[in-house]
């Protein structure tokens, strides 16, 4: 049992650390901040919020 977990484990970072290398020929910029105007707000903040709300609420009504 040890010795699957610990084969389990190896290969997530293994599969973790292949993901997170960044392609070598796509030329990479610094990242930018994101700037506060009202359409990034409604999209990245209020928009999400709604959605995770919406979801709770369905949930619970689901449930009774």
């Amino acid at each position: 049992m040890l010795k699957k977990s610990g084969i389990i484990t190896f290969l997530l970072f293994v599969s973790a650390m292949v993901m997170a290398q960044a392609p070598s020929g796509i030329p990479s910029g610094q990242p930018e901040p994101l700037e506060l105007n009202l359409t990034n707000i409604i999209v990245f903040i209020v928009l999400p919020v709604i959605i995770v709300i919406l979801y709770i609420y369905w949930r619970r009504k689901k449930r009774k």
